[in-house]
């Protein structure tokens, strides 16, 4: 398969391999994040007006809830509503608003992982129109951080906290690091178990000793041998078989 495209004039022809790489987009998708427009005079508008608010809020406050109002010159049926994000749900009754001038929308929008400032909006479509939304609200506000670190860090070994019990190794040897935390209350210093630990692989982590509540990062080192790769942790307050990291050696 061979897609032509002409781009500047100019016509370019992407082979099979890029063409299975890419991602159609559906126009509809396309058309609401380019140009967001309601139906031309529109009846419908929200109490709210077109852009509501949640203020500054922390990433593990949780669920963020309101209601928005909406109203209409003429009865109308909300047929479905969609958001630009899966952390913004809205949700109405579907029995109120059937040929109604007025309703509700039930709006949640999930702050964890979404730091920074947020503009996500909800397009409600109606019988007016099946392509074009007859009102479009947009959601907007600003995520904190969590203060709790060691949310970042899902992996536990003991008290200390891994981005990741799991890492690739070059197949002619190397380092590669990763992220850790203590998240104890009393000082770490991890290396690698010597008694259990095989083919050439060792541990330390920077800095040397993790104070309660620090980050550094957890250095893995590889010099191939004859024995298989196998990693397991000391320092950690933990049975063998949760000190074990997984590794795969990269062909």
């Amino acid at each position: 398969m061979i897609l032509y495209f002409a781009i500047g004039g100019l016509l370019c022809v992407l082979p099979d391999n890029v063409v299975a790489q890419m991602v159609i987009i559906p126009q509809e998708r396309v058309q609401e994040a380019a140009n967001p427009a309601t139906i031309a005079e529109s009846p419908m508008h929200f109490t709210e007006g077109d852009r509501v608010s949640f203020g500054t809020i922390s990433e593990d406050a949780g669920e963020w809830k309101t209601t928005i109002h909406w109203q209409s010159k003429r009865p109308l049926t909300i047929t479905r509503i969609k958001t630009t994000c899966g952390c913004l749900t809205a949700d109405w009754s579907r029995r109120a608003a059937t040929n109604a001038t007025s309703g509700e929308v039930e709006v949640a929008f999930h702050p964890k992982g979404r730091t920074g400032g947020v503009e996500q909006r909800i397009f409600v479509y109606t019988t007016l129109s099946d392509d074009t939304p007859t009102a479009i609200v947009k959601i907007v506000g600003t995520v904190e951080p969590s203060a709790d670190r060691s949310t970042l860090y899902p992996h536990l070994v003991g008290t200390l906290g891994l981005r990741t019990k799991s890492v690739r190794l070059p197949a002619e040897g190397g380092r590669v690091e990763i992220a850790v935390m203590n998240c104890g209350s009393v000082p770490l210093r991890v290396t690698h178990d010597g008694r259990l630990s095989l083919g050439g692989v060792g541990a330390y982590t920077k800095p040397a000793v993790l104070e309660a509540g620090e980050e550094g990062v957890l250095c893995i080192e590889y010099s191939p041998d004859t024995n298989p790769a196998m990693l397991y942790l000391a320092g950690v307050n933990a049975p063998p078989r949760e000190r074990k990291i997984e590794i795969e050696i990269e062909k």
